[in-house]
């Protein structure tokens, strides 16, 4: 009788923590639901607004806000002012969730922008979550300022060194990151494939149309930090320039 309970407890207990890594598992990998969108405030002068949201690119180019509204303003002969609001390591999922439960994040674009630059993805070829998982996300913010009347400015995955930063992670991480290589069948440098999917979903949705796109290109070795990762000054140089020329392009069309 005593070895019946020791074994029905041994059996509840695998079950409970089956269980539990499971539901874990699925909060990870997990699709979120799109939520209802907030408004955002449309504000009646003459001020261009661009709003920078993201992960750590979006972070890093605090710094760098005065410098990119002058030159946005040089060009334009308007008002503009710039705010940057990053998340660092937040895959494209966990930036959508931020836009509604971060309050500095939800403050920002409450108060509106008529552009808002995008940087996500960078994470998810990280963390090798899921190229279904970075488009459906993505889509979903890009839905977000649509509806709201926000014109995105979305980055590509960029061509930051992924084996290089793959290499000097942790044991524990690189584990983690060849355990979820299986579960989403990515490959080790999954980014063109996680472009594509995402210009897939665009296509679908419908959306490509309605937002302006800085495409994939060489980001020469000079233009990053030492982490390979991350822009250097000369890298957000770079970028800005990018930006002004893009949002040109779009307000003379």
């Amino acid at each position: 009788m005593k070895g019946k309970i020791i074994a029905a407890t041994v059996i509840v207990c695998l079950l409970l923590g089956t269980t539990a890594i499971i539901w874990k598992a699925w909060g990870y990998y997990g699709l979120a639901s799109e939520r209802e969108a907030y408004a955002c405030k449309c504000q009646q002068d003459d001020t261009l607004r661009l709003a920078i949201i993201g992960d750590s690119w979006a972070h890093l180019h605090q710094p760098y806000d005065t410098l990119l509204q002058q030159a946005i303003s040089s060009k334009t002969g308007t008002p503009v002012k710039v705010s940057s609001y990053g998340l660092c390591g937040q895959t494209s999922k966990e930036v959508y969730l931020s836009m509604f439960n971060d309050r500095g994040l939800r403050r920002q674009l409450s108060e509106g922008a008529d552009y808002c630059f995008i940087s996500v993805g960078i994470n998810d070829t990280y963390k090798k979550i899921g190229a279904d998982y970075f488009a459906h996300h993505t889509c979903l913010i890009l839905r977000f300022m649509l509806q709201n009347g926000i014109t995105p400015i979305l980055l590509e995955i960029p061509d930051y060194d992924i084996a290089y930063t793959y290499e000097h992670q942790t044991v524990r991480k690189k584990l983690l990151r060849q355990l979820s290589m299986g579960i989403t069948h990515s490959t080790l440098d999954c980014r063109e494939d996680y472009r594509q999917a995402l210009r897939t979903a665009m296509e679908e949705e419908r959306l490509a149309s309605s937002i302006v796109i800085i495409a994939n290109q060489h980001w020469d070795a000079s233009l990053y930090a030492a982490d390979r990762m991350h822009l250097n000054k000369r890298g957000y140089q770079v970028l800005d320039s990018l930006i002004v020329k893009h949002l040109l392009l779009r307000m003379n069309t």
